[in-house]
């Protein structure tokens, strides 16, 4: 199998030769593409067949895409379902078939430990110099480890690429009298995000990573503008004049940073971290898991943790908005008319879209689920919203709107056994549930599996404690309910 790639690597390389040489004729890129896109599937099948190799089943849970206009060597867009592993193989396919296993399995390693998420955190306003110098650390932290499998663990298929960030790279750039290796990202971070000397400069350029024909030979790559926070290239199109608005390392002068496509939200770049390594660990055998790096099982279970805030406090944040009807104010001027300053502009209003589905089977009593719903229209008193209420045991039991807590029934129906996938099934069958934010109160016994939710945002609250959800991956996030008695 490994001939099989190596060969294929061989014949894209040359097509590359031609692309570089002036060779405009779209059916060279059309060949590129398709052969890339086969290679691909012959390296999830060797990392597969790789004994001590966990990386395969991550890749199987990824899309792949071709973007001959994308100036970032390779990059997971989290922003996607499933995530999308985006490549432009005019810059990858530069690199030997080791040194392409080894971006691969460091993109995948910057998604395992969050990084996406922690770098929207570190760098809420968008400093394009802060987010190079996380950049920095997160590779260095990733690169590290991945080097210490290779000697240790004996990953005899990967190679690093020349000029790859490490913690000894950093120790030079940056000047540091000591920098620990195998560090995590947060500890190089720490160390250089108030630096004064800027990276890439005092002749520290050579440290970069190094695009193989490039002018000049240094660029960084798979490592500008990450986190969704910078313009993402048209995809997979280069344009009616064919090569014209192609990047190759022949006209690339400096690789962009990561783009994980997480929009601007850590919470729904963790979550989408989260279900990538969630569904790569779950079609792994014990054996498999076993061999994984004791770091890494326990990132797992970092990212499965609950969070340690109030369901009020998530519902005060994640309430979703969509424009309703539209209101006449002088506080607009009239779109048709703008010079008539005596007719009325309009404004959009805004309605929440809240479901609330009641778990029934028993767990959760009257006085509990009254106050409940005191709780949620007490955070909506000064909001125009919309509350669909769903009562489901094993099955769903009653459907109804409520606009004030009078409204609430005084007994629910039900008090059967459990099941959750009544109620996602209902709620995916009505296309005006899109925009809306379903909050499930549960015990949370019941499914292991559940379809994926089509609504905007999912919050699961569940009583006492958020580890008796039985789902291995609810769509959303999970927070405690405490019962009476039970603390706060």
């Amino acid at each position: 199998m490994k001939g099989d790639i190596v060969a294929l690597l061989q014949g894209i390389q040359e097509k590359i030769r031609a692309v570089e040489g002036g060779d405009t004729d779209a059916s060279v890129l059309d060949g590129i593409r398709a052969d890339y896109l086969e290679l691909t599937e012959l390296v999830k099948l060797f990392l597969i067949s790789e004994r001590d190799s966990y990386y395969g089943y991550f890749l199987m849970n990824m899309a792949f895409r071709v973007d001959f206009r994308c100036r970032c060597v390779a990059g997971i867009r989290l922003g996607e379902f499933p995530p999308v592993l985006e490549s432009n193989p005019l810059l990858l396919c530069r690199f030997t078939l080791k040194e392409i296993l080894y971006v691969f399995c460091h993109e995948i390693d910057h998604v395992m430990l969050n990084h996406p998420a922690e770098m929207l955190r570190a760098n809420p306003a968008g400093d394009p110099e802060v987010f190079q110098r996380f950049n920095l650390a997160a590779d260095a932290s990733v690169n590290d480890r991945l080097n210490h499998e290779i000697v240790q663990v004996k990953r005899t298929f990967l190679s690093m690429p020349e000029g790859c960030i490490t913690s000894a790279v950093l120790k030079k750039m940056f000047r540091l009298r000591q920098v620990l290796p195998l560090e995590s990202y947060a500890y190089y971070w720490a160390l250089i995000k108030d630096s004064g000397e800027a990276p890439g400069t005092n002749g520290h350029t050579e440290m970069l990573l190094r695009l193989p024909g490039a002018p000049g030979g240094k660029a960084r790559g798979g490592s500008g503008k990450p986190g969704g926070q910078g313009e993402a290239a048209p995809k997979d199109d280069v344009g009616p004049g064919g090569q014209g608005s192609v990047v190759t390392a022949k006209n690339c002068a400096k690789a962009e940073d990561h783009q994980w496509g997480a929009e601007s939200d850590p919470e729904n770049a963790q979550a989408a971290a989260r279900e990538l390594v969630n569904a790569a660990v779950s079609m792994m055998n014990d054996e498999t898991r076993g061999l994984m790096p004791a770091g890494f099982m326990s990132q797992v279970g970092r990212l499965n943790a609950p969070p340690a805030i109030s369901w009020q406090s998530i519902l005060k944040k994640y309430v979703g908005t969509i424009s309703a009807q539209k209101r006449r104010t002088r506080m607009r001027l009239n779109r048709r008319q703008p010079e008539r300053f005596d007719l009325l502009g309009t404004m959009s209003e805004k309605i929440l879209k809240i479901i609330v589905a009641i778990d029934t089977s028993g767990s959760m009593d009257d006085a509990q689920i009254a106050a409940v719903f005191t709780e949620i229209f007490a955070i909506l008193a000064k909001r125009k919203y919309e509350i669909t209420v769903i009562e489901c045991d094993a099955k769903v039991q009653r459907v109804y709107t409520v606009t004030k807590p009078g409204e609430i029934g005084q007994s629910v129906k039900g008090r059967g056994g459990t099941a959750f996938t009544p109620v996602i099934e209902y709620v995916n069958n009505d296309r005006r549930f899109r925009d809306a934010l379903l909050i499930y109160f549960t015990d949370g016994y019941g499914e292991s599996e559940i379809p994926r939710p089509k609504t905007y945002r999912n919050l699961w609250v569940v009583l006492d404690n958020a580890a008796h959800l039985s789902l291995r991956e609810p769509y959303g996030t999970k927070v405690v309910l405490k019962r009476a008695g039970n603390g706060q």
